[in-house]
């Protein structure tokens, strides 16, 4: 009986199933899906010193696969959003470069007047090698940003939330806060009233919004024997955006429907739990590194570094000036910004730096504020009473 279910629900499927197998029989294949490559030219160079050329030759090959691994780096991420001063992340990449370079054809090897051995060479870099390394890296220097997820349907927030979970974003949950028997949440969503949400997520310290629309809806609905079979067809979109701004950093949509007869449902909920499952995934995945280079970029008002937010009270804001500056000029300081100051004494700070949080609480600590707290991307803390 099943299988007369599976026959009756798709003909098709079924004769071509009977022509695979046939193939099969008589020639088996295998089919091999090949990265794409993103082809440089490179250069390294390494004093003789001694006159070891092997020694010599070792340290350029390393200075060579750096230098590829730079410019294509830069190659890919131009593709997606312009990356500006990104070496601390390059750094972090090269440490785990192993596979990423898969081909080096040296085309010129000389020592020139200063007893410097050249090498140069065409080399070929994993796109997708590359993309799983620079991702993870990008938001590692970034301080493992603060994310918020807020869509419309709960299976497409569930998997969105588990895909920027693993990639190593900080995720900020709304659910449980205070703030939210304020406004009604669900109806600025539903109403796509994003301007509620944005208020929220910046209530809450989010660097990044992610919203958007889930849908699922029944295309075809066939009763054999009894027994329903549902073709449920959905649609995931995400958009990212900066909370502060509300400029969007990158979006993603991404739609799936059953052309097979296995891969209908025997419930309508089944189906789109299916659907939406895999949009999400598709969607998640593909937007998630583009968050981190965006953040990165010019545009978004960041710089490559560790990223830590200072949340400061009780300081008056010629203080607030005074403390900007003085951490503007410590050694390995990129950046201060200035997120918000409120009520005459609340200080919001982002600090972007080569420092982990607790080695930022303790400048802070030398120029007069009594730290309350510490974690991995966060200090808070107040002005000393003098």
């Amino acid at each position: 009986m099943l299988l007369l279910f599976y026959l009756a629900c798709s003909d098709t499927a079924y004769a071509a199933s009977k022509r695979k197998k046939k193939t099969t029989a008589i020639k088996a294949t295998t089919t091999l899906v090949e990265t794409k490559l993103i082809t440089v030219t490179a250069e390294g160079t390494a004093p003789l010193g001694d006159g070891n050329k092997a020694e010599a030759s070792k340290i350029a090959r390393q200075e060579l696969m750096r230098n590829a691994l730079d410019k294509a780096i830069g190659s890919y991420v131009e593709s997606v959003t312009k990356m500006e001063n990104f070496q601390v992340v390059s750094d972090r990449v090269f440490s785990q470069s192993k596979g990423m370079v898969k081909d080096v054809q040296v085309t010129r090897e000389w020592i020139d007047e200063y007893e410097i051995l050249h090498i140069e060479a065409i080399c070929k870099v994993s796109e997708l090698t590359l993309d799983s390394k620079l991702g993870p890296a990008v938001i590692d220097a970034l301080g493992n940003p603060r994310v918020m997820i807020l869509l419309d349907n709960p299976t497409a927030q569930s998997q969105t939330q588990k895909i920027f979970e693993k990639n190593g974003y900080m995720i900020i949950n709304p659910t449980h806060a205070q703030i939210l028997k304020e406004i009604d949440l669900d109806a600025a969503r539903a109403g796509g009233d994003y301007s509620k949400i944005r208020d929220v997520a910046r209530d809450f310290h989010a660097d990044v919004l992610i919203t958007g629309r889930a849908t699922a809806r029944t295309v075809n609905a066939q009763k054999i024997y009894g027994q329903t079979l549902y073709a449920v067809a959905s649609t995931v979109r995400l958009e990212a955006v900066l909370s502060d701004t509300a400029q969007t950093i990158g979006s993603e949509e991404f739609s799936w429907r059953p052309s097979r007869a296995k891969e209908c449902s025997f419930s309508e909920y089944e189906g789109a739990v299916k659907g939406l499952t895999s949009c999400s995934t598709q969607a998640a995945e593909s937007i998630v590194n583009k968050i981190a280079y965006a953040l990165t970029s010019g545009a978004a008002g960041s710089l490559p570094g560790r990223t830590v937010k200072i949340l400061l009270k009780n300081i008056d804001y010629r203080s607030s000036r005074s403390l900007q500056d003085s951490l503007a000029n410590i050694q390995g300081v990129t950046g201060v910004y200035q997120r918000r100051y409120l009520n005459g004494s609340e200080l919001e700070l982002d600090i972007v730096s080569d420092k982990s949080a607790d080695e930022v609480a303790d400048l802070l600590f030398e120029l007069g504020i009594e730290i309350t707290g510490v974690s991995n991307a966060l200090v808070e803390g107040s002005k000393s009473k003098e």
